[in-house]
């Protein structure tokens, strides 16, 4: 029996969104994420990454493939989730990122499967994450003030702040846009 691998990346928790909306073979999979469609805007994968991934979420028992032969062409496997693996998904969907850089690709991928799913979901995922940014912005804040004046140590936390100010600013009005 595979071992439910428990911290996986960014790419995997993509193919389990997409796996869970219906069982697809791999080049299906794989052209959800080529870089002009919605996904690949954010993380752009190519089959052979792609393939590689499923390989990796089969053997920890995420998901499950099954032969399937149509017509004359060669067999080819078609995978869908585990029950495990939607829970691990489900977990993973609600947490909000925990670095401000991940916003540009883990949360909008989060956001891109949120709100697929509902609005409920999409705005607890954006109250979590302005949550996570304001403790996150307010420590370096904090740090800021506490160093030397003229310090590179501040410019670089006050860089932080300023990027930190403008994230909460499009959370925020990304929250607002829910409620109409």
């Amino acid at each position: 029996m595979a071992r439910i691998k428990s911290d996986l990346s960014t790419g995997e928790y993509a193919i389990l969104g997409v796996l869970r909306e219906r069982p697809m073979h791999g080049y299906e999979v794989a052209r959800r994420f080529a870089a002009d469609l919605d996904l690949g805007l954010v993380l752009p994968m190519d089959m052979s990454t792609v393939y590689t991934l499923l390989k990796d979420l089969q053997e920890h028992g995420l998901i499950e493939g099954q032969r399937e032969v149509v017509g004359l062409r060669p067999p080819r496997m078609v995978f869908h989730l585990t029950p495990e693996a939607e829970a691990v998904f489900y977990r993973w969907l609600e947490e909000p990122v925990e670095r401000l850089r991940a916003v540009r690709s883990d949360l909008l991928i989060k956001l891109y499967f949120a709100r697929t799913i509902s609005a409920a979901l999409t705005a607890r995922l954006l109250d979590a994450q302005i949550a996570a940014c304001h403790a996150y912005r307010d420590r370096l804040a904090a740090l800021a003030a506490a160093a030397e004046p003229n310090s590179f140590e501040r410019l670089v936390l006050r860089s932080k702040v300023t990027a930190a100010d403008a994230t909460l600013t499009w959370l925020q009005e990304e929250r607002a846009t829910l409620e109409g």
